[in-house]
């Protein structure tokens, strides 16, 4: 079977129709091309991650996502949303000028990996998380600023929810210990590998609430250098859902979680005591509580306010009547 020209072969034949150097009734099939085939390489640039190794990353940054967007919900009180949107190759000065002032950069090490990473948060995803952690509505600011030592040792805990997720997600992989080595708030400072080196850039959308932010992960291809091979086995055995399956899965999960058993407990009220009179406390002694007998109750499902309700009786049965619903501020 003959080769399949390339777009670029399509237009130098055209080209050479067009000024009279090429035969348009001889027989092309039969003639040699002997000019070299060329192609556009930048040595500043050189693409050193295969298509099926890019695969594999795609795969273990996508589990990876899922591991946070499951991880940080409970902690932040809302919903967060993370999308996977990019993996490119760059230099890692190219990196470095792309990211903005002032941010918040995490270095880390990634043993038995050797060398280091770094995790760049933007303001946009950093204040919401700070202000939902500090009892707001996650609202971020207008004019970014350097993060308060108060703040920073939030967004260190943060960091360090992240990387549990980043293990989980590798972990039939390769076994890391990861951990944090420095904060960073100015890009300029932070040098992990030379200029020129080689970078895997991995970029995710961040929906805290209403809030969107960015989340980069820059990784030195050097690093990944002995597990590339791993990674691209991955990718080849890796099994795809077709969507019909994929949706029979979706529906089947969604079955089994409404049918899961949750402990519902409705709270009568709460009082506070001292130790001594804990200790003192005998049979028939009653207790005040905070709450008044024609007030709604607090339920708790999981541990967590979800309604409030009234408390009876039905038949001989102690019950509660759901009055309402509880929102999250």
């Amino acid at each position: 079977m003959a080769d399949i020209l390339s777009q670029d072969e399509v237009d130098v034949l055209l080209s050479a129709v067009a000024v009279g150097d090429l035969d348009v009734d001889s027989d092309i099939g039969s003639t040699p091309l002997d000019a070299p085939l060329l192609t556009t390489y930048d040595f500043r640039r050189p693409e050193r991650v295969s298509k099926d190794q890019l695969k594999g990353l795609q795969s273990l940054f996508e589990a990876f996502s899922r591991e946070i967007g499951i991880l940080l919900p409970p902690f932040l009180r809302t919903v967060v949303r993370v999308d996977l949107v990019s993996i490119d190759q760059l230099t890692y000065d190219e990196f470095i000028l792309s990211v903005a002032r002032p941010t918040s950069m995490s270095i880390l090490d990634m043993d038995p990996l050797e060398g280091r990473v770094v995790l760049e948060m933007g303001p946009a995803m950093v204040f919401p998380i700070v202000d939902r952690v500090l009892g707001g509505k996650g609202v971020t600011l207008a004019q970014p600023r350097e993060l308060t030592e108060i703040e920073e040792r939030i967004v260190y805990r943060i960091v360090l929810m992240i990387l549990d997720s980043w293990k989980r997600a590798w972990s039939h992989l390769i076994e890391l210990d990861m951990k944090v080595v420095n904060q960073e708030s100015d890009p300029l400072i932070v040098q992990i590998v030379a200029g020129s080196e080689m970078v895997i850039l991995v970029g995710y959308e961040i929906y805290i609430g209403e809030a969107v932010g960015s989340m980069n992960m820059c990784i030195p291809l050097i690093l990944l250098t002995p597990i590339l091979d791993q990674i691209s086995s991955q990718a080849a055995y890796q099994r795809h859902m077709s969507p019909e399956v994929a949706e029979l899965t979706r529906n089947v999960l969604t079955d089994y979680v409404c049918k899961a058993n949750v402990a519902i407990e409705p709270i009568l009220g709460k009082t506070t005591i001292s130790l001594k009179d804990l200790a003192q406390l005998q049979v028939g002694d009653v207790i005040g509580l905070n709450s008044k007998c024609d007030e709604p109750i607090d339920v708790n499902v999981g541990g967590i306010p979800r309604f409030t309700a009234k408390p009876g009786r039905r038949g001989e049965q102690s019950s509660i009547q759901i009055v309402s619903l509880v929102t999250d501020n």
